[in-house]
């Protein structure tokens, strides 16, 4: 078997909840460009918001369904789901019990190996976002990503269950 991409390591990682692996895997001063974080800069905050998404959602399964590079290696774009069940907190904010499935697109930039620059999910589909509500159609709450998995992490343990 070939060894993984930088994409799959990184699902990897995050799913498994392998924090020194996903902090090899970006550069220090890695820049995330997120809907909740723009233009944050520092493995430190990133690896802290990856840790904050899993002790909010137990258990959550990353799936990587689709991931495209560059000739040169420098760029990569990423299709992946998460299945997820909101049961903890989330920077202070309390749990809804929520439950579903969402998938992202990210992109990110490479050098040396490593992710400096990460952007994720940005979309200026506001405007259409601020109509479905006005107009009262449903959103999608549980997305199932239409392609095969490439690489998928185990489940994580649920919080108390962990060795």
């Amino acid at each position: 078997m070939s060894e993984k991409t930088v994409v799959q390591r990184y699902i990897t990682a995050l799913g498994e909840q392998d924090w020194a692996a996903l902090e090899k895997l970006y550069a220090p001063d890695v820049t995330l460009y997120a809907p909740t974080a723009w233009g944050v800069t520092g493995v430190e905050f990133l690896l802290k918001f990856c840790q904050e998404i899993h002790h909010a959602h137990p258990g959550i399964r990353a799936v990587l369904h689709d991931e495209f590079s560059s000739a040169d290696g420098t760029r990569a774009a990423f299709r992946f789901a998460l299945h997820w069940h909101n049961t903890g907190t989330y920077f202070g904010h309390e749990p809804t019990g929520e439950r579903g499935s969402s998938i992202e697109q990210h992109t990110v930039r490479i050098e040396g190996g490593r992710i400096v620059e990460q952007v994720a999910a940005v979309s200026t589909l506001s405007l259409h976002f601020l109509q479905k509500d006005a107009w009262g159609v449903p959103y999608v709450t549980d997305a199932v990503d239409p392609a095969p998995e490439i690489v998928a992490a185990p489940a994580a343990a649920e919080e108390g269950n962990r060795p």
